[in-house]
């Protein structure tokens, strides 16, 4: 018994050291707010979950491997805080994965593989930070379906990535081996030639002091091959300023064969600003259009809203957005009012976002 008890304490000298030098953090975000909205003859009243940032639940980890190597991991799932089904059809956290990966991580910056965000998730100057209701540039990149956006299509599965800093410049590449890539499914990649559905994207972010820039490329190839489908491209560039009193922000973005179809092609922009009340608030506007070659149509969408930072992990916001469509568009900030074209859509949102 003795033997057995020096073995374990042996074992547990000898493993302590990895234990140390291991760290896994837990953190999240839990938004939601009330809603109100029509969009043509259609009303909303309802609790939606995520009107500034989605909800979410996330585990990230690194280990210390020695001579300025790390393992890194990161497992995000996404939720419906207001209890509705998730975009897979469950429920809770279910199986709407937002991030997974792991890596190696060293001066020479990270290096991934799994399911990541292309850099137009977040390279993208927006006075709303992509909120999915209230930011023009949110609404009207995501009804575009453009992979240039804070959604789901610019969530690659299948991917390795590149992450890099270097004196106020970010760096972000990633080339996913198709399957899921803004809605395609792994049939496609079961095709004679694997490699027709693979998209490739290059981000580059420069910050200093008050000032700004971002530039992305993104490349979805076609899977389909026929003749009214066609490879997908798009690029986008930004910038913004803060002047102290404001902070002025600009986004413009070039789309072609969007969804991997012929033709349809189109532009998205924004300008906005943010100005500080007080301490703790700000008053955000924006302004954007989306101009569609497919329909020859435009939509144009605006908002106001307040964010106030009750602490440093809880922000209350209230926010308005109205989008006018012509016929043959039916862009809005909620996904339940949309389908009905040339009509303008209204929403009101009043809501809390924490963080931890």
């Amino acid at each position: 018994m003795q033997k057995k008890l020096i073995a374990l304490a042996v074992a547990g000298l000898v493993s302590a050291p990895a234990f140390a030098q291991s760290n896994v953090t837990i953190y999240g975000v839990a938004d939601a707010a009330m809603v109100f909205g029509e969009h043509g003859d259609n009303d909303l009243a309802a609790v939606e979950s995520g009107g500034l940032s989605g909800s979410r639940l996330g585990f990230r980890g690194t280990e210390d491997l020695g001579n300025g190597l790390k393992a890194v991991f990161t497992y995000e799932q996404g939720f419906n805080i207001d209890g509705s089904d998730n975009s897979d059809g469950t429920r809770g956290l279910g199986g709407n994965s937002r991030q997974s990966f792991v890596g190696l991580s060293g001066a020479f910056g990270t290096v991934s593989l799994g399911r990541q965000y292309a850099p137009g998730y977040d390279f993208i100057a927006d006075s709303f930070g992509s909120s999915p209701i209230l930011s023009p540039q949110a609404i009207l990149s995501g009804d575009a379906k453009s992979s240039i956006d804070a959604s789901s299509d610019a969530r690659w599965n299948n991917s390795i990535a590149y992450n890099g800093a270097f004196a106020g410049l970010k760096v972000r590449a990633i080339y996913s081996m198709g399957a899921d890539v803004s809605g395609r499914t792994v049939s496609t990649e079961l095709g004679n030639d694997p490699s027709e559905d693979d998209a490739a994207g290059l981000g580059l972010e420069y910050a200093n002091g008050p000032l700004r820039l971002v530039a992305v490329y993104q490349y979805l190839q076609d899977g389909a091959n026929t003749l009214a489908s066609d490879d997908q491209q798009e690029w986008s560039v930004g910038g913004s300023y803060n002047f102290g009193f404001l902070t002025l922000s600009a986004n413009y973005q070039d789309a072609e064969a969007l969804g991997n179809v012929r033709g349809n092609d189109g532009d998205i922009w924004q300008v906005g600003v943010v100005v500080p009340v007080g301490a703790a608030g700000n008053v955000h506007l924006g302004y954007g259009e989306a101009d569609m070659d497919v329909v020859d149509a435009k939509a144009k969408s605006y908002s106001i809203a307040y964010t106030h930072a009750l602490s440093k992990r809880t922000t209350a916001y209230a926010g308005y957005n109205r989008t006018d469509n012509d016929t043959g568009l039916a862009y809005g900030a909620v996904d339940a009012l949309t389908g009905v074209t040339g009509e303008e859509a209204d929403v009101f949102a009043v809501g809390v976002r924490h963080t931890f």
